[in-house]
């Protein structure tokens, strides 16, 4: 048989392209109101709301492709600055208000897809591979392995945030990525060494100026070195907020009573820190951050091993 014939073959639902369906309407009556499902029902707008409004943001946008009414439900303006409100929470109100006005058109929702901020309903993974030569054998010659470690990164509206570096996967590591707690906010050396004792995590602080993220955290076993990350906020789409670029790494030694500026914008800026303060810029391991959801976390890719991903591009 031809392959003319397979073309020309008959295929059923080819007869229901262009054909389009519309919503059956109560013809009877004066009102030409279509007749509610039964989730509807049951849920009605005041209900729906409720619930959108104890659910993650990004749980509510996941909503709104459900059908009309949730999408129209999630539309409501109450959810999205609430969102706001926890996103933009180290940023002064009247800025919120004056970037909401003149930038955003006064729509919450516009305001928190378009402005950069970071995500709390998850964590921030960062991995690194690097080439370590093996113990030479009889038999082998030049033996090289290939080794990954992760660095991991938990954001907290108040401006605080974990930290931790370690070989260990992301579907183990989320778990003790707990917040710290209460008092631990004032970075007390004893604080940090609760805080790092057995799992490794250190508390740090962070500032945002638009899509730039900065970072410090002091280790629990050190008094004066510290390490700051400049980084830059950035969405694989439309906002996600899904990606942190490490632009660089630098560690300070500093003696005690010494400062060092918080948000320093190039590094002719760190050379000029003066006295008492020595610096060391790092110029490996700086793979970008990918945000993973605490809900995908034993599923994700970064949960393989280098024996199963050697390589990963996060994008």
């Amino acid at each position: 048989m031809s392959a003319a014939a397979y073309i020309r073959a008959y295929r059923p639902w080819h007869s229901l392209y262009n054909v389009r369906l519309r919503l059956e309407t109560n013809t009877g009556g004066d009102d030409h109101q279509r007749e509610l499902s039964l989730i509807e029902t049951l849920l009605n707008n005041e209900m729906l709301l409720l619930i959108f409004s104890r659910l993650p943001i990004a749980s509510v946008g996941a909503c709104q492709v459900v059908c009309k009414q949730w999408r129209t439900v999630g539309e409501t303006s109450s959810l999205w600055q609430a969102a706001c409100k926890d996103a933009f929470r180290l940023t002064p109100q009247e800025t919120n208000e004056r970037l909401l006005f003149k930038v955003y058109n006064s729509n919450w929702k516009v305001m928190f897809l378009d402005r950069p901020h970071l995500r709390f309903e998850g964590i921030y993974v960062a991995r690194n591979t690097y080439i370590r030569t093996g113990a030479t054998e009889w038999k082998v010659r030049n033996p090289v392995h290939l080794v990954a470690y992760y660095r991991y990164c938990r954001f907290f509206p108040d401006g605080t945030f974990l930290y931790r570096t370690t070989p260990e996967v992301v579907g183990k590591v989320a778990k003790t990525m707990q917040k710290p707690t209460a008092g631990a906010s004032s970075c007390s050396s004893r604080k940090s060494q609760q805080l790092s004792g057995d799992t490794g995590l250190h508390y740090g602080r962070y500032k945002i100026d638009n899509d730039k993220l900065y970072t410090a955290v002091r280790y629990h076993n050190s008094t004066s070195t510290e390490v700051r990350s400049r980084m830059r906020i950035r969405s694989t789409v439309r906002g996600a907020h899904n990606r942190l670029d490490i632009n660089s790494i630098v560690s300070y030694d500093r003696e005690d009573g010494s400062i060092v500026p918080m948000m320093m914008g190039n590094p002719e800026e760190e050379e000029e820190l003066g006295d008492g303060v020595e610096q060391r810029r790092y110029s490996r391991g700086l793979a970008p951050y990918v945000f993973i959801p605490f809900d995908a976390v034993q599923t994700h890719v970064l949960n393989l091993t280098v024996d199963q991903m050697d390589v990963w591009i996060p994008g």
